[in-house]
């Protein structure tokens, strides 16, 4: 099955027929370029299965668009933000340093504290928090966003 790239973001959307969805998501499995897969504007009830596809690529794959996929996190009741958030928790801690770092800065100039808050989230993944000591700063306030919403580390 072909089918055109909004004909296919329609078959995604989460009010479909099970059936249809995973169509959809077979689909969209072939999709090379990702970045078609990133909060589509226009169909917002498809981000679910997007990132359900999203979160099935390698460390490799996704390398190019870990700050999309941190931008994501800015808000955890759009469709996908769980799924995308705990799949960047099980990255790789080195893809993910340098992009989470622009990212922290980004809402720290915002003042998104609830971005703040579901980037921490990273955190649970002591390699990247152990990654994240060489910048001692986004560190410390990474933890302290963390240990504010999810809990105590351990670490």
């Amino acid at each position: 099955m072909t089918v055109d790239i909004d004909t296919l973001f329609e078959m995604l959307d989460e009010n479909q027929p099970i059936e249809v969805q995973e169509d959809a998501i077979r689909e969209a499995r072939k999709i090379k370029s990702l970045s078609v897969l990133m909060q589509p504007v226009e169909y917002k009830w498809s981000w679910e299965n997007c990132a359900k596809v999203i979160c099935e690529k390698t460390d490799k794959e996704l390398d190019t668009y870990i700050c999309e996929m941190l931008e994501w996190l800015q808000d955890l009741n759009w469709p996908g933000a769980f799924l995308i958030m705990e799949r960047l928790e099980k990255m790789n801690p080195q893809l993910l340093l340098n992009a989470t770092i622009y990212a922290v800065k980004q809402a720290l100039l915002l003042k998104d504290n609830e971005w703040l808050t579901y980037m921490s989230y990273l955190l649970k993944n002591k390699k990247f928090y152990d990654a994240l000591s060489e910048e001692k700063k986004y560190q410390k306030i990474m933890k302290r966003y963390y240990e504010s919403y999810w809990g105590k580390l351990d670490y």
